[in-house]
């Protein structure tokens, strides 16, 4: 059951997604329809949409205000790199592949961050951490949690070409982590490296935080190789 409603979930995110980007049924800087409206105009639960929100929220293209409700991000991703078109490139990329990837990418991201992030931002970091922790002890999806706290340190580096690239990565790891049967494996790596990494961004401490980074991701890496 819960496979099944994960695959709605993606189904519904990828639905969202066409409404805004490519018909604009909402525009950027716009807010969508409270969740009881808008649940029932795509015919799912609350549930499902609301794993649909956390996941394009995850690649940027929607911000929960809090108190305000949801909105279509100011500045979208490029149309070109959206949910559906990579389909094939993510059914023939090599996890290990990927995760190489993330391991250019992601330690001179935080380090970037730790730059550059306003106090406001760090706080936003932080409290995405323990949303994370959160979900994964009430057996949740935790790796949608776990893309918001990586989204949040994306945006919190301010360079516009990562923010474009890093919604394509996600795409590709969230389609790992569906079929991955080290999930649990990586839910602990997650947990754990996720608090290093946070309290080196905290203390703005740069190479601390690009070697955190740098360790969490060799952690993920040789758990796809066991």
């Amino acid at each position: 059951m819960e496979g099944k409603r994960a695959k709605l979930s993606e189904q519904t995110a990828d639905r969202l997604y066409e409404w805004i980007v490519e018909e604009r049924r909402y525009l950027p800087g716009s807010k969508l329809p409270n969740e009881n409206e808008l649940s029932e105009a795509m015919g799912v639960s609350r549930t499902t949409l609301r794993e649909a929100i956390s996941f394009l929220v995850a690649q940027g293209v929607l911000d929960i205000r809090r108190g305000k409700g949801t909105f279509v991000a100011e500045n979208l991703p490029n149309p070109g790199m959206d949910l559906t078109a990579l389909a094939g490139v993510r059914s023939r990329v090599r996890a290990k592949d990927l995760f190489e990837m993330r391991l250019i990418f992601e330690p001179a991201t935080v380090a970037l961050a730790c730059q550059r992030a306003g106090d406001e931002e760090l706080e936003q970091i932080r409290k995405k951490a323990e949303r994370v922790e959160r979900i994964a002890a009430e057996g949740g999806n935790w790796p949608l949690a776990d893309q918001e706290f990586h989204w949040a340190i994306i945006k919190a580096s301010h360079n516009e070409y990562m923010r474009r690239l890093y919604p394509i990565i996600n795409s590709a790891v969230d389609e790992i982590m569906q079929i991955s049967p080290s999930r649990q494996r990586m839910q602990d790596i997650a947990l754990g490296d996720n608090r290093t990494i946070l309290d080196f961004l905290l203390k703005r401490d740069e190479e601390g935080a690009r070697c955190a980074m740098s360790i969490h991701m060799k952690h993920l890496i040789n758990t796809l190789l066991d």
